[in-house]
């Protein structure tokens, strides 16, 4: 009798252990992951940050290309870096609005 109870609380120590052993797996696995993702985000932190657009320098038309795509967007590119920046084509129109009507109060004068 004495056997067959040590017995029944060893099977269900086993069976406590083999649970709590899971539960600790997955603990430790969450933890690690948790760490490394905010060391993975700390090294890329001091990836380069997008400069904002310097306002200082004139783009003159030497350097510069403008086109409109198949879809009116305006493109203004960079000749020498080849770097370009679209706009939508509300954008485009507004600027022509903008330069029309100052060459008619320019005209009217």
């Amino acid at each position: 009798m004495k056997n067959e109870k040590m017995q029944l609380l060893v099977a269900k120590v086993k069976y406590a252990a083999n649970h709590i052993g899971k539960i600790l797996i997955i603990l430790v696995a969450i933890t690690v992951g948790f760490i490394i993702g905010g060391m993975y985000t700390r090294a890329n932190a001091t990836v380069e940050e997008k400069a904002p657009l310097d306002m200082k320098s004139v783009h003159k038309l030497k350097e510069t290309s403008i086109a409109i795509n198949e879809r009116s967007e305006l493109m203004i590119i960079n000749r020498q870096t080849g770097t370009y920046e679209i706009y939508e084509d509300s954008i485009g129109k507004v600027v022509f609005s903008l330069y029309a009507s100052q060459m008619i109060s320019n005209v009217s004068k």
